[in-house]
């Protein structure tokens, strides 16, 4: 028993052994190749693909892509864009290498079978095999497409373009063509550069609206893209009042067809082209209808559907003549003409000088606008609003009041010293000054610093004044008199310096007050009773 287990254990590592030594002799499959020739060339080229250690007889599908991918991931998971280039290709039985695949493709103008539509232009692409439809890549190549690439690809007459080439012969000129025509490169570079690759730009000229093909030539390749040329309106001015004319230039149109403008959805009539030229242009003119203040949609369309906009403003203003300003301001009294454009057309205008406020009104003409002219109102100095309403528009403008005090009145009555009655006369010499109506303020004051004072009187329009029987004074001495100044207002209550303070008394004055008055009266009446009997006796015929 001891060596049947013996022997079991020995012939158990024999076979072991021979196992290990048979499972490395056993060669690991090679990965699938793939390869492309030529590794570059235009659209439409026939390109060799080969490839091996594939398995035999099962179907083997090639793609073309410009999105990059590893082997393992999933054509359809992990790519948006690719075309089916070659379907069920079988690999041909290799004894030692796995079976060989040797097919060809043209190089696709678009990628079509994915998720988004692409065209080919120049740059590098990648070729990928799979044993599933669109399934798990195997294998992938790697391909340059010799031509060209753009950006923008669309877009209005006169955009800038940037092209770049790649896949080209080292060091060669080159030359740019749109629609066959030869076109400057504005920037960039003229010839390739070693690795064959350019970039340069240049400007779209006039040319109708749709696509176009820009052709860049080098060493006898050639690389093409598409850019398509969008509508556009430029106008002349962007704002502006009812009336005014507009013009409007269009490039990217139809050829040779009619072309139609509106001013907020409505045609209005124009002066110049109303038909475009072989290259898709126009200019024409139209006059701003009546509208109101705002910005509006200006559109042009032709026969071919193609349109494009652009915006108008409408100016909305307000202005007043003279101008007046902090250095140059004005005076009460002014004649001032307010103008307006932009309102609403003929439509009742307010307008307001807010400081006092005074308020006018007027009406705007059909093209909104209008013009009033009123006399400036006593304001003081300094800046004044003045506002013009159409109810839902309004605009403001300001008006500077002057600062400037009127001169000090010389003053003449009474005399420095004098002696006046109880109800004194003051007189002074008149001021002038622009602001107008120029007033007076006349103080009375026991004192010379006018801290007591007798009597003020503002607002006189005459230069002199009489004190009332209400207001007659008390009787003084030279030695107490009384304090009397004047000063002028303007019209933008500017006040001139205060006159030197004048000096005056009064006199004694015999009051006949109460009983005292009503007795002088009574014996007045009797001594006129006793004259009036006098003389009629005196004057009565003698009896002799």
């Amino acid at each position: 028993m001891k060596y049947n287990r013996v022997f079991r254990t020995l012939a158990l590592a024999v076979i072991l052994s021979l196992l290990v030594m048979v499972i490395p002799a056993t060669p690991a499959l090679a990965a699938e190749s793939l390869k492309v020739s030529p590794d570059e060339g235009e659209i439409g080229d026939t390109i060799d693909v080969t490839g091996d250690n594939y398995d035999t007889g099962d179907s083997i599908y090639i793609y073309f892509s410009s999105q990059e991918a590893d082997e393992g991931d999933d054509i359809e998971d992990d790519l948006d864009v690719w075309e089916e280039v070659k379907t069920s290709v079988y690999a041909t039985e290799e004894v030692d290498d796995g079976g060989d695949i040797d097919t060809s493709f043209k190089v696709p103008e678009e990628l079509t079978d994915g998720y988004e539509d692409e065209d080919v232009h120049g740059g590098d692409y990648f070729v990928y095999a799979t044993y599933d439809k669109e399934g798990e890549i195997v294998a992938v190549a790697e391909f340059t497409v010799i031509g060209i690439t753009i950006k923008p690809e669309k877009g209005p007459v006169g955009t800038r373009v940037e092209i770049e080439g790649v896949g080209f012969d080292d060091d060669y000129s080159i030359d740019i063509e749109y629609d066959g025509d030869d076109i400057d490169i504005v920037s960039g570079e003229d010839e390739t550069d070693s690795h064959g690759e350019f970039t340069c730009k240049i400007d779209i000229p006039k040319s109708t609206a749709g696509d176009h093909t820009i052709t860049a030539e080098v060493h006898g390749d050639e690389g093409e893209a598409e850019f398509t040329v969008e509508p556009k309106i430029t106008i002349s001015p962007t704002s502006g009042i009812v009336g005014d004319e507009v013009t409007v230039s269009g490039t990217g149109f139809g050829d040779e067809v009619d072309v139609y403008i509106y001013f907020d959805g409505y045609e209005v009539d124009i002066t110049g082209d109303d038909k475009t030229d072989e290259d898709g242009s126009f200019e024409a003119s139209f006059d701003v209808p009546s509208v109101g203040p705002g910005t509006y949609d200006v559109e042009a369309d032709d026969d071919d559907d193609n349109t494009a906009e652009a915006e108008f403003s409408m100016i909305m203003d307000i202005s007043i003549s003279p101008v007046t300003s902090e250095a140059s301001p004005g005076n009460v009294g002014d004649s001032v003409t307010v103008s307006g454009t932009g309102f609403k057309a003929k439509h009742e205008i307010t307008i307001t000088y807010t400081s006092t406020p005074v308020v006018f009104h007027t009406t705007s003409g059909s093209d909104g606008s209008f013009s009033y002219t009123f006399t400036v109102p006593p304001s003081k100095a300094g800046e004044h609003t003045i506002t013009a309403t159409d109810d839902t528009n309004s605009m403001e403008v300001s008006f500077y009041m002057e600062s400037t005090p009127p001169p000090t009145p010389s003053p003449l009555l009474p005399l420095m010293g004098d002696k006046a009655g109880s109800m004194a006369y003051f007189d002074w010499e008149d001021v002038d000054d622009p602001s107008e109506p120029v007033t007076y303020t006349l103080q009375l004051a026991s004192d010379e610093n006018f801290t007591t004072m007798v009597l003020e009187k503002k607002g006189l329009t005459d230069s002199e004044y009489t004190l009332t029987g209400e207001e007659a004074l008390e009787s003084t001495t030279e030695e107490t008199p009384y304090y009397w100044r004047v000063r002028a207002i303007d019209g933008a209550s500017n006040a001139s310096a205060w006159t030197g303070a004048g000096t005056f008394y009064v006199g004694f004055v015999f009051e006949l007050t109460g009983w005292i008055l009503y007795a002088l009266m009574g014996l007045g009446g009797i001594l006129l009773f006793f004259i009036g009997f006098w003389v009629g006796r005196r004057g009565a015929p003698s009896s002799y």
